[in-house]
């Protein structure tokens, strides 16, 4: 929120998990949503959007109640041109159904590259029983492959068929598509050689057997320092201590994942420690086998990694809170995270 943007002056600003929101759409709990707004400058993103847009009839009420909240949209900046992730958000005081409705087109027109990239994740938690890792990846080149033919189909509708970006772009489509597909190569060849049946697969459970720690002996961590004593954990088995690495390197915090060459930025790494954490047992999200929830335990990642622009956050779920909490404390993330407990909710 600085440079080409003004800074926020305003009231400490709250991000409300969508556990928190449910409270006030049939209208109950006036009192907490009246503290809250009146205390905080309530914000909500598009993580927030996607879930309305899954709760179906009741989208109406979600977004009355966002309204109602007066609550501004917080959204990363990219930036341009190839639209990169940056460390800034911005806040606008928007109308929620126009906000919801754009979200809503913008989605509908990229689904198609979202839902097999988040089928590999899917697998890993034990999900997508009787479907290998080729079936997967085929399906992430094919969306890949889609991608790369619509944006080339726009940039010669704004180019006016120039040449020279035409060529440009054929070149940089071939390097991109190359390295995707000798990376899924690579990884599917690495992991056939260690899975003797990819079809009936869990990535999280062959983990934990393969250490000998899970929920059982990690739940009963308590803070300050959470993740170093999880690390304290894991740092001598032989699957690490032959490794010689730190903790960094445990949590995968060393380098973006995704691109190597940019920049990793805290928000980013709420994702990758949360999933970790999720992976390693330490208060895990059940059931992430099934897809909703897995959908579910997605949108926690999303909001976890949002709400570290903000203040405060508030959650009902308490493996979300113990989570986040833990997480930001290793990032030095300020937020405040509040587990909220409200009778006959």
């Amino acid at each position: 929120m600085e440079n080409d943007f003004p800074q926020y002056q305003g009231k400490p600003t709250a991000y409300l998990d969508q556990n928190i929101l449910s409270l006030f759409v049939n209208g109950e709990h006036k009192e907490f949503a009246e503290k809250l707004k009146s205390s905080f400058q309530i914000v909500y993103s598009d993580e927030t959007l996607k879930e309305i847009k899954r709760s179906g009839d009741y989208s109406d009420k979600f977004l009355s109640v966002l309204k109602d909240l007066g609550a501004y949209h917080l959204k990363l900046v990219l930036e341009p041109p190839e639209f990169k992730e940056t460390d800034k958000a911005t806040l606008t005081n928007r109308d929620t159904v126009e906000t919801f409705q754009e979200y809503c087109e913008n989605e509908k027109e990229y689904e198609y590259i979202q839902s097999p990239m988040e089928q590999w994740l899917l697998k890993f938690s034990g999900g997508k029983v009787g479907v290998g890792i080729a079936e997967i990846h085929n399906d992430q080149k094919k969306a890949f492959s889609r991608l790369m033919n619509e944006l080339k189909t726009q940039l010669l509708e704004l180019s006016n068929n120039n040449p020279n970006i035409v060529h440009l772009y054929e070149e940089y489509e071939n390097e991109m598509t190359s390295k995707l597909v000798s990376t899924l190569d690579e990884t599917e060849r690495l992991m056939k050689e260690n899975i003797q049946d990819d079809k009936s697969w869990s990535g999280i459970k062959d983990f934990r057997n393969a250490t000998g720690i899970g929920p059982k002996e990690l739940n009963n961590i308590t803070p300050p320092d959470v993740l170093k004593q999880i690390w304290e954990k894991f740092k001598n088995l032989p699957q690490y201590s032959a490794m010689d690495i730190g903790i960094d390197e445990f949590y995968r915090l060393k380098q973006n994942p995704i691109y190597p060459d940019r920049p990793y930025f805290k928000h980013q790494k709420v994702i990758g420690i949360y999933n970790m954490l999720n992976s390693l047992g330490y208060w895990p999200d059940s059931k992430v086998h099934k897809e909703r929830r897995f959908v579910s335990a997605l949108s926690d990642n999303s909001h976890a990694s949002m709400a570290s622009f903000c203040q405060v956050l508030f959650s009902r779920d308490e493996a979300f809170v113990k989570k986040v909490q833990a997480t930001y404390e290793y990032l030095e993330i300020p937020t405040l995270v509040l587990f909220v407990e409200v009778e006959n909710a």
